[in-house]
């Protein structure tokens, strides 16, 4: 992310309140001793980014999760915030459990989702990357609300972050079109692909290479059977989509491929909301 920019890393780390009864001075001790952990690992994290050119402020604050990281978002004014996950998984879920998801409904600015394969060795913990060059190919898939826009406005601009090839997917859903008829289907699908079309063309005079899929399905399922299909090492989503039933990038469809996707996903928010 050094070639997009990034100059400054704000290392946050946020400790839960416990919730075993203690006395005042166990629970003083207790706060001791996760602090003085915390900031062995903080230490440690900063030298290594110091060591790659990057200037490091290291935080550690108690409270609610969700409301420290985006409280200290805004603080710091930072134009990005990164959290890990842990890749495709259903039960599992996220490795931050819900803080993950209430932080992306709740920025005010772009949230990269890091996707890792959790290996669990005898005694510890071993995280790997799903995607090692996160900006390689890029998927965004659009419903062309001003939400997918925000989205499309920062993948025009990772050029400089190494993608080659961005792939745009616009998914028609198919609990919408039961009750269409086959015309219907055919004059949408004509008007989508110009849309998508002149999207590429955008793309294409930022130097990235384009194309474009459309497919009809269930837009979770659809999405991550390209991402999977296409290789894509990078899903790229605005915050909110404006389909009817609340599907396409809005809500559970949003929360849904951000847990079920092996890639890395990047959500965008729109300027004005």
């Amino acid at each position: 992310m050094k070639r997009v920019g990034l100059g400054t890393i704000v290392l946050l780390h946020v400790i839960r309140e416990s919730p075993i009864p203690m006395t005042e001075s166990a629970k003083k001790e207790d706060l001791k001793r996760v602090e003085w952990s915390a900031k062995e690992q903080l230490n440690i994290a900063q030298m290594a980014l110091e060591g790659q050119g990057f200037r490091v402020i290291t935080l550690i604050k108690q409270g609610s999760p969700v409301e420290q990281i985006l409280r200290t978002a805004d603080e710091e004014r930072v134009s990005i915030i990164i959290m890990g996950a842990q890749g495709k998984t259903l039960s599992a879920e996220l490795l931050l459990g819900s803080v993950s998801y209430e932080v992306i409904r709740h920025a005010t600015v772009p949230v990269l989702i890091q996707k890792a394969e959790v290996v669990r060795q005898i005694g510890h913990l071993e995280c790997h990357l799903m995607c090692e060059q996160m900006f390689e190919r890029v998927l965004h898939p659009t419903d062309f609300s001003e939400y997918a826009d925000a989205a499309f406005q920062l993948v025009k601009h990772l050029k400089s972050a190494g993608t080659q090839e961005v792939i745009l997917l616009h998914v028609q859903d198919e609990r919408t079109l039961h009750h269409r008829t086959e015309e219907q289907i055919a004059e949408f699908d004509r008007e989508d692909r110009m849309r998508l079309e002149n999207l590429c063309r955008s793309l294409r005079l930022f130097g990235l290479q384009a194309r474009f899929l459309l497919q009809h399905g269930h837009p979770v399922r659809e999405t991550l059977r390209v991402a999977d299909e296409q290789n894509a090492s990078l899903i790229v989503l605005g915050s909110k989509g404006r389909s009817a039933i609340q599907e396409i990038l809005t809500g559970s469809t949003l929360e849904n491929v951000i847990r079920l996707s092996q890639q890395p996903v990047l959500v965008a928010r729109c300027p004005t909301h």
